[in-house]
């Protein structure tokens, strides 16, 4: 697996999500799939600043094959990692620097693009 530092890849099924997912926190998570050689492909970074299982949820009906993903206590910490995922490795589907959320000032860990 690529190194995202996350827990999986899972198959991107319901069932899935309900035994690997079980808390309701932040999170990052990364979909994608494997390729021949057994290494995940990550092809879209996103998190979710309250509950990464109903994004998850709503990504299932888009034809990715695989996640994987991690809990962060803070909407920060799911913030900072997701900006990690997007740097290290710049999807064609994440074309846009990671928003901070509203009325936050935090700054990516990587770059000044929200200086």
């Amino acid at each position: 697996m690529a190194l995202t530092g996350l827990q999986g890849p899972f198959r991107l099924t319901a069932e899935a999500l309900k035994t690997n997912l079980i808390a309701t926190l932040p999170g990052a998570y990364v979909l994608g799939h494997t390729d021949e050689q057994g290494t995940f492909i990550v092809e879209h970074v996103g998190r979710s600043d309250d509950n990464v299982k109903k994004i998850l949820q709503d990504h299932l009906v888009e034809g990715h094959g695989q996640f994987a993903f991690n809990y962060y206590h803070t909407p920060k910490g799911a913030f900072e990692k997701e900006c990690e995922l997007y740097h290290d490795f710049l999807t064609t589907s994440n074309t846009v620097h990671p928003a901070r959320p509203e009325g936050s000032y935090w700054k990516c860990p990587r770059c000044s693009v929200l200086d």
